[in-house]
C-alpha cells in the first residue's frame, strides 16, 4: 500500500477500494510506516513518478550506448589480432609474447631486475 501510494501516486481512498477496507486503515498503515521509517517515507514521497519513467529511458539510451561502445572494441581487438596474425606470417616473427615466459634480457636488465 506504501509503495502504491508514494511511488505510484495511488490515492488513500483508491487503495481502500483495492484492498476492501476502510480509509482510516489506510491513513493509518501510511502514517505508522512514515513514523518508522521516516527515510524510506521521505525518499518515496519526494521521488515524482514521471522521474521513474525518465530514468528508465536514460538507462536504456547507455546501455545501447555501452553495446555499441562493447561492440566497436571488439571489432578492434579482433582486427588487432589479424593484423598481428598476418604480420607474423609475412616476416616470419612471432610478434605476440608467449604466457609462460619471462621477461626478455633486454628489458629486464633496463628495469634492473634480474
Amino acid at each position: 500500500m506504501v509503495r502504491l501510494h508514494y511511488l505510484e501516486g495511488v490515492s488513500q481512498s483508491e487503495l481502500s477500494r483495492r484492498y476492501d477496507t476502510a480509509q482510516s486503515v489506510v491513513s493509518r498503515i501510511i502514517h505508522k510506516f512514515a513514523a518508522e521509517n521516516d527515510k524510506s517515507a521521505l525518499l518515496m514521497k519526494n521521488k515524482p513518478v514521471d522521474n521513474q519513467a525518465e530514468e528508465i529511458k536514460a538507462l536504456r539510451a547507455e546501455i545501447l550506448e555501452l553495446k555499441k561502445k562493447l561492440y566497436d572494441e571488439t571489432m578492434r581487438a579482433d582486427f588487432c589480432d589479424t593484423m598481428i596474425d598476418v604480420a607474423e606470417e609475412m616476416f616470419g616473427i612471432e610478434i605476440r609474447k608467449k604466457a609462460d615466459t619471462g621477461q626478455s634480457k633486454g628489458c629486464a636488465e633496463r628495469s634492473g631486475i634480474q
